[in-house]
């Protein structure tokens, strides 16, 4: 659905001199920019809007007309972004949000990374349970995989580092203190080995909880691949066998 509109008024200065003569700011012809909106009735739609140009002759330099629909140079509308924000609030992954929002991974991350405020870890304490994971980096973060941080009670989130390796995580949480950092009781983990060097270092009095869905799929993994193990050395020299197993 694409919706068609002409944006038209008179500047009242130049944007790159700053004149203000009326006179001196002509137009110059037009601007047509198609600026992504909140889907309606469940239909991707879009906002063509066709901008007045205009040319100083001061500085004989041109500029388009100004929308708050969206940004300078940006093609998704604000009230996108503000829904993309009211989403990441929601245990919702980026590309679920994505996908809802019909934008890019890249561009959730790069409004979460706007208007995402981190904690400042010398006013805050910690709750007595922690949760800590990792998810998938978007390309414009070094690390393959950052890390998140939640409280295992409320399931708030506390916060995201963008490197999930061991030197990152003992520093950033080098900064809390001790005393904050001896008050948490529990912090649930995967199987990552760093985080439990990580915990046996800077959490002194915390017991360490492995999260029981990694360890049903650790068994998993591992009953997998020993029956592949074991069904290939079975069938090894049995050609005729091995032709069946492939034809099922």
């Amino acid at each position: 659905m694409i919706y068609k509109g002409t944006l038209l008024y008179k500047p009242e200065e130049c944007s790159h001199c700053l004149c203000v003569v009326p006179s001196r700011i002509i137009r110059w012809g037009t601007t047509t920019v198609r600026l992504l909106l909140n889907d309606v009735s469940e239909y991707r739609t879009y906002l063509e809007l066709k901008k007045q140009r205009f040319k100083c002759k001061s500085c004989q330099r041109t500029f388009v007309a100004d929308t708050s629909v969206a940004e300078k140079h940006c093609f998704i509308s604000q009230k996108v972004r503000w829904s993309v924000i009211a989403r990441l609030k929601e245990n919702t992954s980026m590309t679920e949000i994505a996908r809802q929002k019909n934008i890019s991974t890249s561009s959730v991350y790069r409004v979460m990374k706007r208007f995402y405020r981190p904690l400042n870890p010398f006013k805050q304490t910690l709750p007595k349970v922690l949760c800590f994971d990792e998810f998938k980096s978007v390309r414009s973060v070094a690390s393959a995989m950052s890390f998140i941080m939640m409280d295992g009670q409320s399931h708030a989130l506390l916060d995201i580092v963008e490197n999930r390796r061991l030197p990152y995580l003992e520093r950033y949480f080098s900064r809390f203190s001790l005393a904050t950092r001896e008050a948490v009781q529990l912090i649930v983990i995967d199987m990552y080995a760093p985080y439990v060097s990580l915990v046996k270092k800077l959490f002194p009095n915390a017991q360490l909880i492995i999260d029981r869905f990694h360890i049903v799929q650790h068994i998993g993994r591992t009953f997998l691949n020993h029956r592949v193990k074991e069904t290939t050395v079975r069938l090894k020299g049995n050609s005729h066998s091995q032709r069946g197993l492939g034809k099922n």
